[in-house]
């Protein structure tokens, strides 16, 4: 089965087991005018990118039925998705460093961005000017 584009530039896939977290980033992410494919576990996240390949993937990486690291290392040997952007999500220093060794395009430490951070950075990957946190959503008349 050949894997379908969102057709849109603006398409993350969020995989992340804390719901709360995940709530947190996907409200930041419609925001910014993202559109948002969720997933709870890694293999879920990894059917998800091989039917509605996204623009790029935010990966926790410690969850249960397949980690982020097993993830990312299938993505980025599977040719038709290997381009796609990946950043990981830790909150563990020492995993950052591992996760850019193994592939990820940067790995970050949640507990020190907040969703619009993490925004920023899916923005700078996609290569679009990032927005300040302090940017307002448009307001309808």
């Amino acid at each position: 089965m050949e894997p379908q584009t969102t057709g849109n530039k603006r398409s993350v896939l969020l995989v992340e087991d804390n719901e709360t977290y995940r709530k947190a980033v996907r409200l930041a992410m419609e925001v910014a005018g993202f559109t948002i494919l969720e997933a709870e576990n890694g293999k879920r996240g990894l059917e998800l990118i091989k039917m509605q390949t996204p623009a790029i993937v935010l990966c926790d990486i410690h969850m249960p039925e397949m980690d982020g690291l097993a993830l990312l290392s299938e993505v980025k040997k599977d040719p038709a998705l290997s381009t796609v952007p990946i950043i990981m999500l830790t909150n563990i220093q020492e995993e950052i460093e591992h996760s850019v060794k193994a592939g990820a395009d940067e790995a970050i430490l949640k507990s020190s961005l907040t969703p619009h951070q993490v925004v920023d950075v899916c923005l700078k990957h996609l290569s679009e000017t990032p927005q300040t946190s302090e940017t307002s959503p448009p307001v309808s008349s």
